[in-house]
């Protein structure tokens, strides 16, 4: 048996365009300022942490109030190296990057996103014979695809059967 284990997801780093702009839409989606690092200067032990020779950046950690224990975004516009955002289009076959988030009364989530301009790249999905009552995305301001996620209550993933009524969890 082995004497360490992953215990949590801590974070994940979002890599940003304009850092101010992806910090007012992740407020939007509900996220708060945890420690706003826009103005710190990173010492040379970063860059060598993440396998380059430099690196500088201006970056903010947010957490969602519901959740305050749980996973972190890190928001980063990195200034050295820069990074690249292709623009994807619903014409590409670009395998997209996705951050999905579980969600209170997402029919109310939409309505209010969507009020202020956030556009969804589908229709609300409503899949059957899962413990999903429905998901939807959108885009994030760096092109990530933002998907929204209500399940059943109790159900902890798509497809738990508590959910449904039909026994323990598979």
């Amino acid at each position: 048996m082995a004497e360490w284990a992953l215990t949590h997801l801590y974070h994940t780093v979002v890599n940003c365009r304009d850092i101010d702009e992806s910090v007012a839409f992740y407020q939007q989606l509900g996220f708060q300022v945890l420690d706003d690092r826009r103005h710190v200067v990173w010492p040379d032990r970063v860059g060598k942490l993440f396998g380059l020779s430099k690196a500088q950046g201006r970056g903010v950690l947010m957490v969602l109030p519901s959740d305050a224990d749980g996973p972190m975004l890190d928001l980063i516009e990195w200034v050295t190296p820069k990074a690249r955002f292709p623009r994807p289009r619903a014409s590409d076959h670009t395998v997209p990057h996705i951050i999905a988030f579980r969600t209170r009364n997402l029919a109310a989530a939409v309505e209010e996103l969507s009020a202020a301009g956030v556009p969804f790249v589908s229709d609300m999905n409503r899949p059957t014979g899962t413990a999903v009552q429905g998901s939807i995305c959108c885009r994030d301001p760096n092109g990530n695809l933002i998907e929204m996620i209500e399940l059943k209550p109790g159900a902890r993933h798509s497809r738990d059967v508590r959910a449904q009524g039909d026994g323990p969890a598979g």
